[in-house]
């Protein structure tokens, strides 16, 4: 239960807003009616990140810190450049999207998870975390859903609070992207 809770916060960790803002940048196009691509986008982006954690975390792959932290705002101002651009419609590029960014989104943490595992059986433990991971993403994108729920409910028009939405992601990626250029 210790690596399903470590999991779960990694995605809902203040401190670590980038997994959510992704999350919400990924969502932008959805809603209550079409919730199907939901389930496979989050599953592709804990696909993603599993396949990147275990690389990083057995040591098979080392990439240096810097370039995926950038990577990582990167792929969040993409994400939600991509959605305001295609309309915030729904199709199949969303589970591509999901999963070619969880896999950069996994790097990142990857250096962590192998000393937190080190006291254990690499897989049982990489097992749960990643249980934990796609049980907080569906925590944060239930949320969001959620919001944008009684945001039409209020009869505020999807459109108008997406490009609010995806504004401001622009912003906070494009503030991170700044940040994170290696010097």
């Amino acid at each position: 239960m210790f690596y399903v809770n470590l999991g779960i916060r990694h995605i809902t960790d203040l401190q670590g807003f980038d997994h959510m803002l992704f999350l919400i940048a990924l969502t932008l196009p959805l809603s209550v009616r079409n919730w199907k691509p939901i389930l496979s986008w989050v599953t592709a982006f804990t696909i993603g990140h599993s396949i990147a954690l275990a690389l990083t975390a057995s040591e098979l792959l080392i990439v240096p810190s810097s370039l995926i932290e950038l990577a990582i705002a990167l792929s969040i101002g993409i994400t939600a450049a991509l959605h305001l651009f295609l309309g915030f419609k729904v199709n199949r590029m969303g589970m591509w999207i999901a999963g070619s960014f969880g896999l950069v989104h996994g790097f990142g943490f990857g250096s962590y998870y192998s000393f937190i595992a080190q006291s254990d059986s690499f897989w049982w433990a990489w097992i749960p975390f990643n249980l934990g991971i796609e049980l907080g993403q569906f925590i944060v994108v239930l949320a969001v859903i959620l919001v944008y729920w009684f945001l039409d409910r209020i009869n505020i028009k999807p459109q108008v609070y997406r490009l609010v939405i995806s504004g401001g992601i622009l912003v906070l990626s494009f503030q991170m992207i700044l940040e994170r250029i290696p010097t």
